[in-house]
């Protein structure tokens, strides 16, 4: 009856070591994390091989669009151009979305500042986002 007893105990102690191996493994895969207009000034941390995006409202319409303006692309790589998608409304002039991919590339930190501007006017941007990126 006894060795029946630790047979069971050992299958048992098998499946949750199993279990913990099968977890650990699955919090090393590479994340995405999106942010939007709240996270503005936060400080997030990514690991190695995570993804970043970043959704900003906004309407082309009018000649305004979000850009990058500064980034340490040794630490956080943009992926791509901006990406926009325009709101399901279907009224015309309504706005959408511009999306922003990155790529941690390698540990360090930098800020990440985007600005709502358009490109040809020589005045203060009408918004800004920013955050801090810390790649481990």
């Amino acid at each position: 009856m006894r060795s029946k007893n630790w047979l069971v105990l050992g299958g048992l102690l098998t499946m949750l070591v199993l279990q913990l191996m099968a977890t650990s493994c699955s919090q090393s895969r590479p994340a995405t994390v999106t942010l939007g207009a709240q996270d503005d000034g936060r400080t997030i941390t990514l690991g190695g091989d995570d993804t970043l995006i970043i959704e900003l409202e906004g309407n082309p319409t009018t000649g305004f669009s979000w850009e990058v303006e500064a980034v340490d692309d040794a630490v956080l790589a943009p992926q791509g151009d901006a990406g926009y998608t325009a709101s399901e409304t279907g009224l015309v002039g309504s706005g959408g979305v511009f999306s922003f991919t990155f790529k941690a590339a390698s540990r360090g930190e930098t800020a990440l500042q985007l600005v709502y501007h358009r490109s040809w006017e020589n005045v203060a941007p009408a918004d800004a986002f920013g955050v801090t990126v810390v790649v481990n």
